[in-house]
């Protein structure tokens, strides 16, 4: 740009990518100016191991630029591109105005001479000979040559070159179309424009555009000072971030650092306990050990004596030492009983404390990391029209469940509200087996559950909310839950209490009790189940079994085990507990799925039939372990079937929609609900063994925070 002063600044004449003075300098859309060569290698690099480039970005923005010929490759798209005349007409005027100026034809001739003087017709500065020569031509001896010396006192444009035009040689862009927003020449405008009401001269058009494009450049000002405060301000945000990454790192090392030196005082302390120990113990043995090397000492000695006096002494020795053996052997006798009496062997053994084999099992890791956003407003400095920024997307949140697995709910952006989803799925027409029920024809005056307590499952290690699909009931009363966000079996006893857990390789979805110690788990993206052992606080794997399709819910009754499967078909696979496929039922007798997406299941207490909730179809079935279908009921009153559990001759099913709990006969008729207030969008049902209480898991994205994390527990009077 020219400064104060009529000059032009070096930036702006030099390329953005080598830094030099232009060379050929070349224009983009955005008006970026690079070299023709340096242009050249940056398409090069930009357009590498694409098969058909349809342009490249801009080196210094970043826009996107369509390829300037279609018919030509990537390395001749720089030469395609416009000169910028306006950069080579700068660069020409500003070297008029530097000292020792060439003469341009003794330059062309290899010859190094001073300019004097500048025609202002060709462009060329000359020396006197090539004045004389140039003044002697027929055809440029009107020209008018200026001296050198007073171009330095004249502005820039005074000696700028008139812009030629590109698509017609020795003509001029001394004309502009209004129609097209476009600076031509004589030939553009008896040509191509000859039917263009709007042509002035160039002069007349710039006189008329100079006073708006102060405007224009005062707005690009206010922008340029706009963007530098957003760019200030996201430097001084990255720099926070770091700072803060900086900080959380110490933070992380100090907790290490004192993790370290709570295990080495305790490691410190654990040996000056061992060592006290061993000291103790040693001492005493130590005494045993003397004690009888002493008598040993003077068994060996009796000996010795004993038999020297026999072999070589007189029979007064013999006599006078038999009786002093025989009193030391008898007393070395009453000694080594003493001694025998109170030996014992000690076994050294370290067993480490239960709250730090609990903290080892559990810690998964020492903190969680959260961001909050705090929005921040940078208002422009001038006042932007409405039509001219882009107006941000309403954020809402999504409440829709993922068809085939759950998620920790997200935010996303759309650009207008959505409206209700139908959860109803219309391409599946109701089958003329299914028995409708209207919400209207449930039976008055049903018992109702009471609620008799709850209890919260999220613990300090979990992440997130839990989400809990599977439950299950041990015969002594502990409780095996299936947490999906965080990959977990949980274990609780009888008062609720937590006892242990264990992550799993995928998301759990629902368990079956096999033994009074044993259960069955599914993990549906890894098509299999898990046999565990649940024992005081561990829960150890002791098998795991393919179904060959994504499996959800599961039941175990009279040896056998059924598992709902989502394949093609959908169906339920009845398989041993050593993982045999006894069975696979998918159709009924004339061919028809049975199934649109199993999901929960009940086997009764002989395995003779089961009874199955289906996400799709919203309807609940029965069936025999045969194959054979009983009976398939809709009810107005039960949106969103899930968990099903059987009571003697009734079936209870979640409405997970309808925030209640309905009971079924083992006939398909409805008995209404049997708990219709305080559950929220109940998930799983599970009896406990030997009572009539009802435990209920509650799952929805678009569950409260106070409902959240909870399990309730009902008493059923019936």
């Amino acid at each position: 740009m020219e400064d104060n002063e009529g000059h032009v600044s070096e930036e702006f004449l030099c390329c953005p990518i080598c830094t030099e003075e232009y060379d050929d300098p070349r224009s983009l859309p955005c008006l970026h100016t690079f070299c023709q060569n340096c242009l050249a290698d940056h398409i090069e690099a930009n357009t590498r191991g694409i098969q058909v480039p349809k342009g490249f970005d801009c080196p210094k923005c970043h826009q996107f630029v369509d390829t300037p010929n279609v018919l030509q490759g990537p390395s001749s798209w720089a030469e395609s591109l416009p000169q910028n005349q306006f950069i080579i007409g700068l660069i020409e005027a500003v070297r008029l105005r530097t000292d020792g100026r060439k003469c341009d034809p003794c330059d062309r001739r290899g010859e190094k001479t001073l300019a004097t003087t500048w025609c202002e017709n060709c462009g060329e500065a000359m020396c006197e000979d090539c004045q004389n020569q140039h003044n002697s031509l027929k055809i440029s001896r009107t020209h008018i040559l200026v001296d050198i010396a007073s171009i330095k006192l004249k502005p820039i444009k005074s000696t700028l070159l008139r812009t030629p035009c590109q698509e017609h040689e020795g003509k001029f862009l001394d004309f502009y179309c209004e129609d097209h927003a476009q600076v031509i020449c004589s030939t553009c405008a008896t040509g191509f424009h000859r039917v263009c009401t709007s042509i002035m001269s160039a002069t007349e058009a710039a006189a008329k555009q100079r006073e708006e494009a102060k405007g224009v450049s005062e707005k690009l000002q206010h922008q340029t000072s706009w963007g530098t405060r957003i760019l200030d301000n996201r430097k001084h945000v990255i720099q926070t971030l770091d700072d803060a990454s900086s900080n959380v790192k110490n933070q992380i090392s100090s907790i290490r650092q004192q993790i370290n030196d709570i295990l080495t005082a305790q490691e410190e302390r654990a040996l000056v306990q061992l060592e006290e120990l061993k000291k103790g113990e040693m001492s005493h043995f130590q005494r045993e050990a003397e004690r009888t090397q002493d008598i040993v000492n003077t068994t060996k000695n009796a000996t010795a004596v004993l038999e020297n006096s026999m072999t070589h002494g007189t029979d007064a020795d013999v006599l006078i030492t038999y009786n002093k053996a025989k009193r030391e052997a008898n007393f070395c006798e009453k000694s080594l009983k003493e001694v025998s009496k109170h030996l014992r062997d000690v076994v050294l053994a370290f067993s480490t404390d239960k709250s730090l084999q609990m903290f080892l099992g559990t810690l998964k890791e020492m903190g969680k990391f959260s961001l909050s956003h705090t929005s921040i407003q940078i208002p422009p400095p001038y006042t932007v029209r409405a039509d001219t920024i882009i107006i941000p997307d309403e954020q809402i949140v999504e409440s829709l469940e993922d068809s085939h697995n759950y998620s920790i709910p997200t935010k996303k952006t759309q650009r207008k509200k959505r409206e209700p989803v139908d959860t109803d799925l219309k391409l599946f027409p109701p089958s003329p087996s299914i028995t409708p029920v209207p919400v209207h024809q449930k039976s008055s005056g049903i018992p109702q559950g009471r609620l008799e307590a709850y209890f919260k499952v999220r613990t300090a290690q979990d992440r997130d909310n839990c989400c809990i699909t599977g439950a299950e009931v041990l015969p002594d009363g502990r409780i095996v839950l299936a947490d999906q966000v965080h990959r977990k079996i949980k274990l609780y006893d009888r008062e609720y209490r937590w006892l242990g857990e264990r992550v799993l390789s995928a998301r759990p979805f629902d368990i079956a009790a096999i033994s009074q110690s044993e259960i069955a788990v599914t993990l549906p993206r890894e098509k299999r189940f898990l046999l565990l052992q649940i024992r005081e606080t561990d829960i150890p794997i002791l098998a795991a079994i393919q179904t060959g399709a994504k499996c959800w819910g599961i039941s175990y009754s009279n040896y056998m085990l059924a598992v709902c499967c989502y394949d093609s078909p959908p169906s339920v696979k009845l398989m041993s507990r050593d993982g045999r496929e006894l069975k696979v039922i998918s159709k009924d007798n004339v061919g028809h799925n049975l199934f649109f997406f199993p999901e929960y299941i009940v086997l009764d207490r002989t395995a003779g039939c089961m009874y199955v909730t289906d996400r799709y179809k919203k309807t609940v079935i029965a069936l025999t372990t045969q194959g054979e279908k009983l009976w398939e009921v809709r009810y107005d009153g039960l949106k969103m079937p899930k968990g099903i559990t059987l009571h003697g001759n009734r079936l209870f099913v979640a409405g997970n929609k309808s925030h209640n709990v309905i009971a079924i006969n083992t006939d398909g008729e409805i008995l209404g609900d049997v708990i219709a207030d305080g559950v929220s969008n109940p998930h799983k049902l599970v009896l406990v063994p030997g009572s009539d209480r009802l435990l209920v898991t509650q799952y929805n994205m678009t569950l409260i925070d106070v409902e959240r994390n909870t399990i309730k527990v009902f008493a059923i009077p019936w």
